[in-house]
C-alpha cells in the first residue's frame, strides 16, 4: 500500500455511520454521514473538497486527523492503516496530520500567549529544552509572517488575519506531512483571504506539505487547489483535476455549483440550474443515485439504481447520464 512516496495519504471506501435516535420507542436510525470515498494526498499538492453543508466535508476532516475512527475502509498513512490502528500507531501518526480550523477567534485560547501556544505541541510530543523550543515558535513566527515581539501576546490583542497565521504556525510546529484546512479564509476579510492563502501556498512550496482543503467558495478553490473532491450526502460525485472540472464540469450537481459562483467577468459566467428541493436527509436518503429528486437529468433509472463512480474523459464521475449530458 502506498508504494509511491509522493503518495502521504491514501483513503480507500472510507465511511462513517452514526446511530441515531428518533424518540420514545422507536428503532434507531444510521445516517450515513461518509460513505465509500476515496482519494489519496500527494507531496506539495492541495485536494480540495466541495458540497453543501451536510454533504459529509467535516465528517471526512475528523476521520483524517483522527479525531474519531471511521466505520469502515481504509486509511493507510507512514506504512500503516490507521483506520484500525492500536494507540501506540496512532500516537506515533498523529503528530503527522494537523489542523486549521475555520474561526480564528474560536480555535485560538484566549488565555494563553502566543508562545505558549505554539510551544505546547512541541512540549507534548518532543523532548526539546525550552531554550530550542522558544527557538523554534520564533522561527515558525517569521516563515507565517509575524513579529518577534507578538511571541508574548495574547490572542485579543490581533485581527483575524494575524490570528490565523498564529493557528496556521501552530500547525506547522511539527513539521506535519498533512494540514487539514477546514474552511480556513471563510471567518476574513476579502483582502485578507488572499492574503492567508498565498501563506498557505508559499509554506507549502517550502515544506512540502499536503492539504486537504475544504470550503464552500469555489472562487478560493480556484485559487488554490490543485485536485477538486466534489460530495453529495457523504459520497463523491465527481473527483478531477481543477483544471477539468472548472473548465467543464460533468456531473450535474458539479455544474449547478459552479454556476452559482459569481464572477465579474460576463464571459466567464455559466448559465444558471435550478435545484429544486432541499439537500435530502441522511436518515433516509433517496432510492438509486442520492441527487435523482433535484437533478433536471433524471430518468428512471436514476430513481431506482445507485450509479458507480466510473472514469469519464480523464475524471471519476457517478451519473448514469454523463455521456449524453456531457
Amino acid at each position: 500500500m502506498m508504494s509511491n512516496p509522493n503518495i502521504l495519504l491514501e483513503a480507500k471506501s472510507l465511511a462513517k455511520y452514526y446511530s441515531v435516535s428518533q424518540g420514545w420507542m422507536k428503532p434507531k436510525a444510521t445516517a450515513r454521514a461518509l460513505d465509500g470515498v476515496s482519494f489519496t494526498l500527494t507531496r506539495g499538492k492541495t485536494l480540495a473538497v466541495v458540497g453543501e453543508s451536510g454533504c459529509g466535508k467535516s465528517t471526512l476532516a475528523r476521520q483524517i486527523t483522527m479525531i474519531e475512527p471511521p466505520s469502515g475502509g481504509e486509511l493507510w498513512m507512514d506504512g500503516a492503516n490507521i483506520a484500525r490502528a492500536s494507540k501506540a500507531e496512532l500516537k506515533k501518526v498523529r503528530p503527522l496530520v494537523q489542523m486549521v480550523f475555520q474561526n480564528p477567534y474560536a480555535s485560538l485560547n484566549p488565555r494563553k500567549k502566543v508562545g505558549a501556544m505554539l510551544e505546547e505541541p512541541l512540549i507534548i510530543n518532543t523532548s526539546l529544552s525550552k531554550t530550542e523550543r522558544a527557538a523554534k515558535a520564533q522561527a515558525m513566527m517569521a516563515k507565517v509572517g509575524l513579529r518577534p515581539e507578538f511571541y508574548g501576546r495574547y490572542p485579543h490583542m490581533f485581527s483575524g488575519g494575524q490570528r490565523q497565521r498564529i493557528a496556521i504556525a501552530r500547525a506547522l510546529m511539527l513539521d506535519p506531512k498533512v494540514i487539514v484546512a477546514d474552511e480556513p479564509v471563510s471567518a476574513l476579510d476579502v483582502s485578507i483571504q488572499a492574503q492567508v492563502l498565498n501563506l498557505l501556498m508559499d509554506l507549502q512550496q517550502a515544506s512540502g506539505v499536503a492539504y486537504l482543503f475544504i470550503s464552500h467558495n469555489l472562487a478560493v478553490v480556484e485559487h488554490i487547489a490543485d485536485e477538486v473532491l466534489v460530495m453529495y450526502l457523504g459520497k463523491t460525485v465527481e473527483h478531477g483535476s481543477k483544471q477539468e472540472i472548472f473548465s467543464r464540469p460533468l456531473h450535474p450537481y458539479t455544474k449547478a455549483l459552479l454556476a452559482s459562483t459569481p464572477r465579474i467577468n460576463p464571459a466567464q459566467r455559466q448559465q444558471k440550474i435550478m435545484l429544486k428541493g432541499e439537500l435530502p436527509s441522511p436518515l433516509a436518503p433517496p432510492p438509486g443515485c442520492a441527487f435523482n429528486n433535484r437533478c433536471p437529468y433524471a430518468i428512471e433509472r436514476c430513481r431506482h439504481e445507485i450509479p458507480a463512480l466510473l472514469p469519464f474523459e480523464g475524471r471519476l464521475v457517478a451519473c448514469h447520464r454523463v455521456a449524453e449530458i456531457s
